[in-house]
């Protein structure tokens, strides 16, 4: 597979108020994304809610994006669920519907032992000829890969890269150095600056829904070595990330698409919606940092 690189978006699932997935909304974020520059999207992550979703609302999220996009970028659907039988049938929908790749969380819960991680991943790469993107976020899935762990991962041929969802830059920094060829993301909006100072070529990003202009600038900028503009943007963001850090980063990232004037509805319950205060935080922060 070629190796991806650029901007891709983590993208909400916007929520009607029957819970019904809303096309429209769906439509006008991947429109507006796809004007600003970014390079594809990545479907049904902790961003689009996964697991507050059935699986028929996952494999419905995962054929609106493909048919929206319409090859005018990729598509990584995240396909992560506990048992193998069903990673692989949402892979084989996936593929089926058209995606460039696959992802997966490594399934939690169970404290699976770390051979039957890696062989997880196996038995869902080799089920289809779509590549499989890792899924590192440890904080979340409180699995944490070591480097030989990732090693192992990565010397499936069928393994096309990992999303590093993690602040180990010195992991990340040695994946890089050591897999040239795969497609490595780094997960953390906050050190997408950093990432790429050590060789980091993509990310997928849940800030990206409404801010993604400034991380194409900012990847433009590095690229011209324009290192104090681009650190002034890196700032701006993190004035955004640490609001939304504290008010609930899914919860804000809806709000802030619904003040910049696309409707996603609210999270699901058991998520409850934000407080009218809490809104009025978020307004201020993105008025300052240039987002509405």
């Amino acid at each position: 597979m070629e190796k991806m690189k650029g901007i891709f978006p983590a993208l909400v699932t916007p929520l009607r108020e029957d819970g019904s997935i809303a096309q429209d909304a769906l439509e006008k974020i991947i429109e507006v994304n796809l004007q600003k520059g970014v390079t594809g999207f990545y479907v049904g992550g902790s961003t689009g809610e996964s697991y507050l979703l059935s699986m028929a609302e996952r494999k419905e999220l995962i054929e609106k994006i493909v048919g929206i996009v319409n090859g005018r970028g990729k598509v990584i659907a995240n396909i992560g669920v506990f048992a193998t039988c069903h990673g692989i049938e949402m892979a084989k929908t996936a593929e089926s519907l058209g995606v460039d790749a696959i992802s997966a969380v490594p399934p939690f819960y169970f404290k699976f032992s770390m051979d039957e991680l890696i062989q997880y991943y196996n038995d869902i790469a080799e089920a289809v000829s779509v590549p499989m993107i890792v899924y590192n976020i440890p904080a979340m899935s409180g699995v944490s890969f070591s480097s030989e762990q990732i090693e192992k991962l990565l010397s499936n041929d069928r393994i096309a890269g990992m999303k590093h969802t993690s602040f180990d830059l010195f992991q990340l920094q040695r994946v890089i150095r050591e897999y040239p060829e795969k497609s490595i993301f780094i997960g953390h909006d906050e050190i997408f600056l950093s990432a790429y100072s050590i060789g980091a070529e993509a990310a997928i990003g849940s800030t990206f829904n409404f801010m993604a202009e400034k991380f194409v600038k900012m990847a433009a900028l590095f690229k011209e070595k324009k290192m104090e503009e681009a650190l002034d943007i890196q700032n701006q963001v993190n004035q955004v990330v640490e609001i939304l850090s504290e008010i609930g980063v899914f919860k804000g990232i809806k709000a802030a698409l619904e003040l910049q004037g696309i409707d996603c509805g609210v999270c699901r319950k058991p998520f409850q919606p934000l407080k009218k205060e809490q809104i009025e935080k978020l307004r201020t922060v993105m008025e300052l940092t240039g987002c509405l």
